[in-house]
């Protein structure tokens, strides 16, 4: 042993995370994410900790309410804009259970996720997701004009010059010098 490895402090043991049945080692964190798939579909991944859990648990015994979860998806249609509840589904198991497939009534604007509790006076959240842009529906325009800045105007004309310059164009075989076939010997 050297001696700054011997008054170093000794590094604490690694706690090792539960094992989850969905996804195998947990993170032990609260955390909760939106994840959109389409302009119509979204999928809701969360992880909740005991801590939580128990917090949960005793806000509902407190008001004599069974335990219930419940994940909301909200949507507003810009960053400013005014927030409403699309959809709400009971969850069965949000400690165990940690994903939830959402189909989304409409399409566009913004979205997040709350995972709560019900209680009779209403919904209390647990975790919240960050807000996650939707696609709007039908296909993208391949034509338009595009809202660049100057920077990545110049950048994105310099990259086409670049390529229209080239000697083999921009395939990969071209660009990286790919061997011919090799030949097949007559029989």
């Amino acid at each position: 042993m050297s001696s700054t490895g011997r008054l170093s402090p000794p590094h604490p043991s690694p706690v090792e995370a539960p094992l989850s049945p969905w996804r195998g080692r947990r993170y032990g964190e609260d955390r909760l994410y939106l994840l959109v798939r389409d302009p119509r579909a979204a999928l809701a991944v969360w992880e909740l900790t005991e801590a939580s859990h128990a917090r949960a648990e005793a806000a509902s015994r407190e008001r004599r309410a069974p335990l219930r979860y419940e994940i909301r998806i909200e949507r507003r249609a810009d960053a400013g804009g005014r927030c409403e509840t699309e959809v709400v589904q009971d969850v069965p198991d949000a400690l165990g259970g940690e994903r939830w497939h959402v189909m989304l009534p409409r399409s566009g604007g913004e979205c997040r996720a709350l995972l709560g509790i019900v209680l009779p006076e209403g919904f209390r959240p647990v975790l919240e997701s960050s807000w996650v842009p939707v696609p709007p529906d039908g296909p993208c325009a391949e034509e338009g004009a595009w809202d660049l800045t100057p920077e990545a105007r110049a950048w994105l004309l310099e990259q086409a010059r670049a390529a229209r310059g080239s000697r083999h164009g921009m395939s990969s075989p071209a660009r990286y010098g790919a061997a011919a076939p090799p030949e097949i010997p007559p029989r």
